[in-house]
């Protein structure tokens, strides 16, 4: 490990105060941290938290690079605000509720010193519970769609690599963004993600364009996290949710043409019946 920075970690955050402190606790409390140290930044934008994350993160840890957005920008467009500034070898986008196991940044980073044909890594997320948290799945298509918005998950095994009990390193299509460990000049190269998707499938058309850079997308089984899940979306109203149903739509229409325009009755269906019971 040469002199110069290693690892950029950049969170995103809205309105998840403690949430984001205890991934922070577990970041600088690991062993990692100490073995790193200097050639490791973090990066936090805060998308205009109104339960003063900003203020606790900066107070508490004032070595984290704040980057405070004065409106919510959505996911992707802060986490470019975080990567475009990034100066690491690899840049790591983790979840705010996220807590890592000790070595899950330098298995991951190992991986990739060793690998040079390896584009991004992936750790495997756990529950509180200690259950697994499938993170990797194939590429969707609009069949695909039809059954996760319909809610027949029964029909998705393959895309949805049921059978897949991660407890080996392989490559795999795609993995969340919730951990995705992605080296900094294929970011730069490939132009970070595409802002036009706010919330969902960002990640999905990012690792896309990382296969299609000619780098491969591998899930470490030795790198652990546990993961909270989605604690800001499910705080999100109709307005975030409806961007949210754009992005669905945006990304089949991108790589379905045409026929994508038959997913969206049942998107509306989903989307208002969502609003009405939740």
């Amino acid at each position: 490990m040469n002199e110069q920075m290693i690892l950029s970690v950049v969170i995103v955050t809205w309105n998840s105060k403690n949430e984001t402190l205890a991934c922070l606790d577990s970041i600088f409390g690991s062993d990692d941290y100490k073995l790193l140290n200097e050639k490791l930044e973090i990066i936090i934008i805060d998308n205009n938290s109104s339960d003063g994350t900003a203020k606790e993160v900066s107070e508490k840890y004032p070595d984290v690079v704040l980057i405070e957005n004065d409106v919510n920008k959505g996911y992707a467009p802060a986490c470019n605000q975080g990567m475009i500034i990034a100066k690491g070898t690899y840049s790591l986008l983790l979840g705010s509720d996220t807590v890592l196991k000790n070595n899950a940044l330098i298995e991951c980073i190992k991986y990739l010193d060793s690998n040079g044909h390896c584009g991004a890594v992936g750790a495997k997320l756990l529950y509180p519970d200690g259950k697994i948290q499938g993170n990797c799945k194939k590429f969707p298509n609009l069949r695909n769609a039809f059954c996760t918005y319909l809610s027949l998950d029964r029909f998705n095994k393959v895309y949805d690599m049921a059978s897949f009990e991660y407890n080996k390193t392989i490559e795999v299509d795609q993995i969340a963004t919730t951990f995705l460990m992605v080296r900094t000049d294929i970011l730069r190269n490939i132009k970070y993600f595409d802002e036009n998707y706010k919330i969902l499938y960002n990640d999905v058309d990012l690792c896309k364009r990382i296969w299609n850079y000619g780098s491969s997308i591998v899930f470490i089984h030795t790198a652990v996290v546990i993961h909270y899940g989605n604690l800001s979306t499910k705080k999100a109203d109709y307005r975030i949710r409806m961007q949210m149903y754009k992005d669905i739509y945006r990304y089949y229409r991108a790589n379905s043409g045409i026929f994508a325009v038959s997913l969206i009755p049942v998107l509306a269906l989903r989307f208002f019946m969502i609003i009405l019971f939740k």
